[in-house]
């Protein structure tokens, strides 16, 4: 634990393991353009030099320390590095790197198959065929026997008007799909129905709209949208009442005045109300309006959230408050209804105790 506090107080810790791959890279750039541009006459000096027969082995267990390394690292860690910018990069070079390695090896592998071949007697040259060649694609495909060795693989007694039969054998590529198939066919058979570690189709729909129904509801319950006349409740305080004020004089003081005290429409300060003075109220009366007397609907412009939050501002700011010149009184009296205790009966008995 020291030692990582002591790194973690050095400044710009974190742009050395980027230098070091950038100079790993660096490194294996200059060594694949020295194999590129290798000379016949260099070859020919590299032929006495012992080869190691385990440099195959080494680069598997040098490619493999690549992922095993990092991923031993990254066990201890808490937050997960893929959040950083920077550790973005540093995959992207880490996986140059990789690709850089697999050319070198695959150069590695020509040289040391073309050594190895030159000190091989003429008639076993001549049937070699080293690994990335011509005559390896050739018989990946399909076309190993040239066509001036046909008559080699020629079945007699087969011409029809002209046409001979070969005895062609399947291409690789071909028998490698073939087999591929049958693996896949085995593991897929395994993994779904015999051991039922998979999702079916019609299972992975159903958890889907199972997840899509829950992101849904969670998207109404953050935009509002389930708010109406019926459950909407009042706010009293906290950015909701300013963003309620922002909305108000953008949308409503132009018939209400700034202050509440009317103008075009009613008079919002005073206790007479012509529709009701509770917040279900006023936000019905935001939300349909009453364009017979000239108040617009506000339900396609805004949002149920932010009706709420102008309605509670016209209860909890303006609703009492003493605007410069009011409107005249206009509706009926409003009373806030008083809570009535659903279990009238003990406060009844303490009240007769008295």
């Amino acid at each position: 634990m020291k030692f990582k506090n002591y790194l973690d107080s050095i400044a710009g810790i974190s742009i050395y393991p980027l230098i070091s791959l950038v100079i790993f890279v660096t490194f294996f750039a200059g060594l694949l353009w020295y194999v590129f541009k290798m000379s016949r006459k260099h070859e020919d000096e590299m032929k006495a030099i012992p080869l190691d027969d385990g440099i195959v082995k080494k680069t598997v267990l040098t490619v493999l320390g690549l992922f095993v390394v990092p991923a031993a690292f990254a066990q201890g860690a808490e937050v997960s590095p893929y959040q950083n910018v920077l550790w973005y990069t540093v995959l992207l070079v880490l996986g140059v790197v990789i690709a850089i390695l697999l050319i070198v090896m695959a150069q590695v592998i020509m040289l040391y198959q073309k050594l190895t071949t030159a000190t091989q007697p003429a008639e076993v040259r001549e049937n070699a065929t080293p690994l990335f060649s011509p005559g390896w694609w050739r018989k990946f495909v399909g076309f190993s026997t040239p066509l001036n060795k046909e008559e080699k693989i020629l079945i007699l007694g087969h011409d029809y008007d002209g046409i001979h039969e070969l005895d062609n054998r399947m291409p690789p590529w071909l028998q490698f799909m073939f087999v591929g198939t049958v693996v896949f066919a085995i593991a897929y058979g395994l993994y779904y129905h015999a051991f039922g570690l998979g999702e079916f189709q019609i299972e992975e729909l159903e958890n889907e709209l199972a997840m899509a129904e829950v992101q849904k509801k969670a998207f109404v319950e953050k935009m509002g949208a389930g708010i109406n006349e019926e459950n909407v409740t009042l706010l009293t305080e906290g950015p909701g009442i300013k963003e309620g004020g922002v909305i108000y004089t953008e949308k409503c003081a132009a018939c209400h005045a700034a202050d509440g005290g009317g103008g075009v429409g009613p008079n919002l300060t005073d206790d007479y109300w012509i529709h009701g003075g509770g917040v279900e109220e006023v936000f019905k009366a935001v939300k349909y309006g009453f364009p017979e007397k000239g108040m617009i609907s506000w339900e396609k412009q805004l949002p149920p959230q932010e009706m709420q939050k102008v309605a509670s501002y016209v209860l909890a700011q303006l609703h009492g408050s003493k605007p410069a010149g009011p409107k005249a009184q206009q509706g009926e009296l409003y009373e806030k209804p008083v809570d009535v205790p659903t279990n009238p009966v003990p406060q009844a008995l303490e009240a007769a105790k008295q």
